[in-house]
């Protein structure tokens, strides 16, 4: 089971165990918190739908497939219900510092928040250990991003229930506004990055043109692009140079010999195209080229 389908299951647990304690208690902390939990469920639904959509194979309409989706569908998610529930969380919050309405929990509502807590730190664990395995994987780190918020979410209103301090209330639910802002802007920003057209991570572009440069029958590597095409997979694009006397089954055998090379020596890297031509600009065009793909960051 992947990290995103998970975090759905567990997701819908842990929503159903902090609706238990929103109705055993009075609470705007709580109370955020189960919109919190609802906007994680509503989430990782949509991320799940994205993975199954993502999973369609290329056609002719489509024809790097739909890779891309889960990114949509995790922009939609990350903007329009973080903005949605930031906006409510914190204006429930900022009332209750004004009004100091009284705080009242039972052992129910305690009991079923602290095991909503103990599901969240057990989806963080899943997430941390799936990471490690596909780290290139963005449902895997939107999934980490969400529970860690989820973690210290949770806990606050916990804390909340606990103390029963209107103070400590309003400042639980101001908490849970600021994290679920602050995730939502982090996660959209990177599939934003993406969906413009964001390079491959600087590690499998510098070994895709290392591995070109290994060849003996290639003169220079004049310039490099690349394109996410979907979680984990990546497009790259090569301008080699070849000496003048290679010919055209020479160039052919070279085309088919490096992308082979490529597709197996770097992970992720599902398509390669490779121009070929004579030796025209200054020597050594590669140094700058890796000087470049060290700006980049990792994904």
């Amino acid at each position: 089971m992947r990290a995103a389908h998970a975090s759905f299951t567990l997701n819908v647990v842990s929503f159903s165990l902090k609706a238990v304690g929103m109705l055993n208690a009075t609470s705007v902390a709580v109370n955020a918190e189960f919109l919190h939990s609802l906007g994680d469920t509503v989430g990782s639904g949509l991320l799940v739908l994205g993975l199954s959509i993502t999973g369609r194979g290329p056609s002719i309409k489509y024809p790097f497939g739909l890779g891309r989706a889960i990114y949509v569908f995790g922009l939609i998610v990350s903007s329009l219900v973080g903005g949605f529930l930031f906006a409510i969380t914190s204006i429930t919050g900022i009332q209750q510092l004004m009004v100091r309405e009284q705080v009242t929990s039972t052992d129910i509502s305690l009991g079923s928040f602290a095991l909503a807590l103990l599901f969240d730190f057990i989806v963080l664990t899943w997430s941390l250990i799936e990471y490690r395995r596909v780290p290139s994987d963005p449902s895997v780190r939107g999934t980490i991003v969400e529970n860690l918020a989820d973690s210290v979410s949770g806990s606050a209103a916990l804390l909340s229930l606990i103390l029963r301090s209107p103070f400590i209330d309003g400042l639980g639910a101001l908490v849970v506004s600021v994290i679920l802002l602050s995730s939502s802007v982090s996660l959209s920003y990177r599939y934003f990055e993406v969906l413009v057209g964001r390079a491959a991570p600087k590690n499998v572009i510098g070994r895709a043109v290392k591995i070109v440069l290994s060849d003996p029958r290639v003169v220079d590597v004049n310039d490099v692009k690349s394109l996410v095409v979907g979680p984990g997979e990546f497009l790259i694009l090569l301008q080699v140079e070849v000496p003048e006397y290679s010919s055209i089954e020479d160039v052919g055998h070279i085309r088919e010999e490096l992308s082979r090379r490529i597709k197996e020596g770097v992970k992720g890297v599902k398509y390669v195209v490779i121009e070929f031509q004579k030796p025209t600009s200054p020597p050594m065009s590669f140094k700058k080229i890796l000087k470049d793909i060290l700006t980049l960051g990792e994904m």
